[in-house]
């Protein structure tokens, strides 16, 4: 298929260059002049990107590499939107505008439900992705490294009767798609970063502050009473995943799910290998997207459904009070609710 990936960072060119070596043409496009411009010049220049796999090291020639949008929305079988889920609303009418009449699929991912967005696409299967399959860093201008493969991949779908084709279609990029939840909200409140980004942040940040570059958040956060946090911020997560029609999960078991293979094995074993050698370095600074991002995108969205379903979220709450403490930000005031979508039916939120 033709794809063009929405979305330039360490994500868009990763997967820009896995779906290459799947055998499909992308069109990769970058809609910042913010982050990672060194890196999309020499994307650029060279009209593709070297990338590092397991122990293969290859170069993935791309179709097209462009500023562009309308330019490289033309003609494509399917948009994947691969930038920060705070763009999600603005491209989300600049892709709609330039949309192709070829186009039969847009995958948002993450979504934190940024799939309603594209509601009004309805000639289109509209999916909502949760964690990215292939967790990757740019190591230089122009090559990246993918440092992990999810075993197992969920996705979301707006529309249910599109459930067949959109796994289909995802299975086409990535064969590790395998399952499709019950409806979006079940898929963006199963969004790993929910949870562990935001708790494994914001309340390490005299940790982050303090080590100057040399903490490694899944190896040194989640101590036994932070996972007392967890736990119930699972807890609530669940209770309104329930509420709408959906399964509920902890994040420990779909952490098992997303990197185990066996299934039998101890979900806590699974997060705890994970964490020892899959687990990236980092947050360097308390200004991190783990916060500015996965709170107003995540926290806030899961306290704002919350709220519609009459479900109390103290640690929801408490941890969105926290995070505008530590940056000086009201996380609510610029935080994805259910009035961002002007959604007032449950219909539009089960996939009915």
């Amino acid at each position: 298929m033709k794809i063009a990936i929405v979305g330039a960072g360490n994500a868009g060119c990763a997967h820009a260059s896995m779906f290459t070596r799947q055998g499909h043409d992308v069109n990769l496009i970058k809609t910042s002049n913010s982050l990672h411009d060194e890196n999309f010049n020499a994307v650029l220049e060279q009209q593709g990107i070297y990338y590092e796999y397991n122990n293969e090291v290859g170069f993935s020639k791309l179709n097209l590499v462009t500023r562009d949008l309308g330019l490289g929305l033309s003609d494509v079988d399917a948009v994947v939107l691969m930038t920060q889920t705070l763009q999600h609303e603005k491209l989300s009418k600049l892709i709609l505008d330039n949309l192709s009449p070829s186009t039969k699929y847009i995958f948002v991912i993450p979504g934190y439900l940024g799939s309603l967005y594209f509601s009004k696409a309805e000639s289109v299967t509209v999916i909502e992705g949760e964690s990215t399959p292939y967790d990757a860093r740019i190591i230089e201008p122009g090559r990246v490294r993918v440092l992990f493969q999810n075993v197992r991949n969920a996705i979301g779908v707006l529309r249910q009767c599109d459930a067949d084709k959109a796994l289909s279609f995802c299975q086409s990029l990535v064969p590790t798609y395998c399952k499709v939840r019950s409806n979006i909200v079940e898929s963006a409140l199963h969004n790993p970063n929910l949870v562990v980004h935001t708790i494994g942040a914001i309340m390490s940040a005299s940790r982050i502050e303090y080590s100057s570059g040399e903490f490694w958040m899944y190896k040194e956060a989640f101590t036994p009473a932070i996972w007392n946090l967890i736990e119930q911020l699972d807890s609530e997560k669940n209770r309104v995943i329930s509420y709408f029609k959906g399964v509920g999960s902890p994040y420990v078991e779909e952490c098992k799910f997303r990197n185990e293979r066996d299934l039998e094995q101890n979900a806590m074993d699974v997060f705890k290998s994970y964490a020892m050698e899959g687990g990236p370095k980092g947050p360097d600074s308390v200004n991190t997207r783990y916060i500015y991002e996965d709170v107003p995108m995540g926290l806030v969205l899961l306290e704002s459904l919350a709220s519609y379903a009459s479900v109390e979220t103290p640690i929801a709450t408490s941890l969105i009070n926290i995070a505008g403490s530590l940056l000086g930000v009201d996380f609510r005031d610029c935080g994805r609710t259910l009035d961002s979508f002007n959604i007032y039916s449950l219909n539009e939120l089960v996939g009915r």
